[in-house]
């Protein structure tokens, strides 16, 4: 957290940032804050400029390093409901290794026009290993992937 406030966030900003790194939408975190959806935008607008995220899988992976997360809470707010096989239960496991590579650079906040490039495919095939990723390990966008990839170890 006093990583957090040497970047200047004022407390409400480092209440944003701690729902964020949980993997919440825009609205639910206006609704846990009684604030507007405007004035969530507003405040990660202000938070990427501070910490220099570019956006909210940056930000919430910015989080999760400088410790913004509630204890028991650093694990993405995602369902780990996933069709494994038989022989192992790890969500991880039931991705194919190019999965693991998307995942892993999705981790690292990279766009997939750069996931793309840097695995010599195209954006599309980007989208549809996203798309196949979130399904198999519960995620509904990019930053509880992201989020969820930091979780399991897959980042280190």
């Amino acid at each position: 957290m006093e990583e957090a406030l040497v970047a200047g966030l004022t407390c409400r900003e480092s209440d944003v940032l701690r729902l964020l790194a949980r993997g919440l939408s825009n609205r639910v975190i206006a609704r846990r804050l009684d604030i507007s959806e405007k004035t969530v935008k507003n405040h990660l607008s202000s938070i990427y400029l501070k910490i220099g995220a570019t956006d909210r899988t940056q930000a919430a992976l910015y989080a999760g390093h400088v410790g913004l997360t509630d204890p028991g809470e650093a694990a993405p707010s995602i369902s780990v409901s996933v069709l494994v096989s038989e022989r192992d239960a790890s969500p991880v496991a039931a991705l194919t290794a190019r999965e693991r590579g998307v995942l892993l650079l999705l981790a690292r906040g990279l766009s997939n026009r750069v996931i793309a490039r840097r695995l010599d495919i195209s954006e599309k095939t980007v989208k549809n290993h996203l798309s196949s990723i979130y399904l198999k390990i519960g995620a509904t966008h990019r930053t509880q992937a992201a989020l969820y990839a930091q979780y399991v170890g897959l980042t280190s």
